[in-house]
């Protein structure tokens, strides 16, 4: 009897060892495609917005969002990025927005490819806004005192490189009679307290604009501060990486950014008031991707 149950211990422990050590092997797989296959499977989304009233002049008016490059994580890699610069630029946007977190440490981090990011063109200008990492925010030499210090810099090099840079600011689009306000927020701090700067400041003499477009990083923005009004048709955000792990699937997502983020990915809101999150370009922390590729989004505005 004693050996029977010895016995049978004996096969629990094979089992469980087998278990956990096909788990093991599984994530490892996993892990391996997400590092050298899914961080740089670009997917170039279309989506079209209906509005009800939208004028005429807007129908088809072409947006292309990007997010999060974290361009560090192209060190070693930036013919890649360089790839989908030149794609981005074959679509011939109206505007091409970028919702934050150019770097992950330091702003330094831009050198290297300084001359990548001025070659994006579109027809009525690239917008760009500062994500919490562009703040300086995880590098230990930057503090609340002197966050403005860093995003001074961060944009200083993005004019240069002839971006639009909109830091608690608008910008106006005048196309023949119409005009289309561009806002962008900062955004401040670390995950999950975050704030962001004053978008009453930000949207100051916009109240004229036939269409006005929020740029900000987080999209918790959105859903407690934005998406109950009607001065703003639509806001673009980043931030949430589908946190890099998930499931994509036609009419269904899932992913671990969903506790955080009630909007995380993709196409929220409603009556003309509405939200639309990238998953961002680049990579944080792990440098892969698994089931979450990196994202570029081709908006289309429609008349309904």
């Amino acid at each position: 009897m004693k050996s029977n149950s010895n016995l049978i211990t004996v096969r629990r422990k094979r089992r469980v060892a087998w278990i956990v050590m096909s788990a093991i092997i599984m994530v490892s797989i996993l892990f391996m495609a997400g590092t050298i296959h899914g961080r740089f499977n670009f997917k170039y989304e279309t989506v079209e917005i209906d509005y009800d009233s939208l004028p005429a002049i807007l129908d088809g008016f072409t947006i292309i969002h990007v997010s999060d490059l974290h361009l560090n994580s192209f060190d070693r890699h930036k013919k890649r990025l360089k790839m989908v610069i030149d794609s981005i630029n074959s679509y011939n946007a109206d505007i091409i927005v970028n919702t934050g977190d150019f770097v992950t440490i330091l702003w330094d981090e831009m050198k290297p490819y300084m001359d990548i990011l001025s070659e994006l063109k579109a027809r009525y200008g690239v917008y760009a806004i500062p994500g919490n990492h562009d703040t300086g925010l995880y590098s230990g030499e930057y503090n609340q005192d002197n966050y403005h210090e860093h995003l001074k810099i961060i944009g200083d090099m993005l004019r240069y490189s002839g971006y639009i840079y909109l830091e608690d600011s608008s910008a106006f689009i005048n196309i023949d009679t119409l005009t289309i306000s561009m806002t962008g927020v900062a955004t401040y701090g670390r995950v999950p307290h975050l704030y962001y700067g004053n978008i009453e400041k930000a949207r100051k003499d916009t109240e004229g604009g036939d269409f006005n477009i929020l740029l900000t990083h987080d999209p918790n923005h959105w859903v407690k501060d934005v998406r109950y009004r009607h001065d703003i048709n639509l806001t673009l955000s980043g931030h949430t990486h589908g946190m890099q792990i998930g499931i994509l699937l036609p009419g269904f997502k899932l992913s671990p950014a969903s506790l955080l983020y009630p909007a995380w990915s993709g196409l929220y809101g409603k009556n003309n008031n509405y939200l639309y999150v990238n998953r961002g370009l680049g990579t944080i922390g792990m440098p892969a991707r698994i089931g979450m590729p990196p994202a570029i989004t081709i908006i289309k505005l429609k008349n309904h």
